[in-house]
């Protein structure tokens, strides 16, 4: 009414949100074999798109931009550090550094042989790694083990009790901490009891 004013000055600062890219970390891969991980962000706003924003992902596989997968069957060795970035709808973005060490197929699987076995008896044997850098997983990474009988992927141990009879054919296959891997191809026939063994008794001598 009487004109009187007053003002005052603010100053007022906009902040973007930082986004979580996950996992924290990837897994190691191999030389010649598939591989693919997938990458993800969060914190943000609507659909995210990812990109390397410095190094190199190992030579073989891409990031698939939409979806934060990275894939592809490497066809190199050693080591590789890169950064994965993403960015939301809004500008958002967020980071983190990975390292992936793709090896090459170099470690012995032993033994050489594995025992047959016999239907409706106990079975365990052990395989083994050497020429890595532990601790080692195995898998069977082709043919299949016989009825009843499992493979624990810490220790290398097949167990079980065989269920059916006939040959089975298998590989084994072993990868350390660094991606690299070995392989072994095993043949193993389950039997049935079904054998006599005669004469029911020997003479004295």
């Amino acid at each position: 009414i009487n004109g009187n004013n007053g003002f005052r000055t603010y100053t007022l600062s906009i902040t973007g949100v930082t986004l979580t890219v996950n996992p924290t970390s990837l897994p190691n891969g191999t030389w010649g074999v598939g591989y693919s991980q997938t990458v993800s962000a969060s914190g943000g706003t609507g659909s995210y798109t990812f990109s390397v924003s410095s190094g190199t992902l190992p030579a073989g596989l891409s990031l698939n931009t939409s979806t934060g997968v990275i894939s592809g069957t490497p066809t190199g060795s050693g080591s590789s550090s890169f950064t994965i970035q993403a960015t939301d709808t809004l500008g958002n973005v967020g980071s983190r550094t990975y390292a992936v060490n793709i090896g090459t197929v170099a470690l012995t699987v032993n033994p050489t042989t594995l025992p047959n076995g016999t239907q409706g008896t106990a079975y365990s044997q052990t395989v083994s790694a050497s020429g890595g850098s532990g601790p080692y997983t195995f898998a069977v990474s082709s043919g299949t083990l016989p009825a009843g009988l499992s493979l624990n992927a810490s220790t290398g141990v097949i167990s079980g009790t065989p269920t059916g009879s006939g040959a089975s054919a298998f590989t084994v296959r072993a990868l350390d901490s660094l991606g690299n891997a070995g392989t072994r191809v095993y043949s193993v026939n389950i039997g049935t009891v079904a054998l006599t063994v005669n004469p029911t008794t020997l003479p004295n001598g």
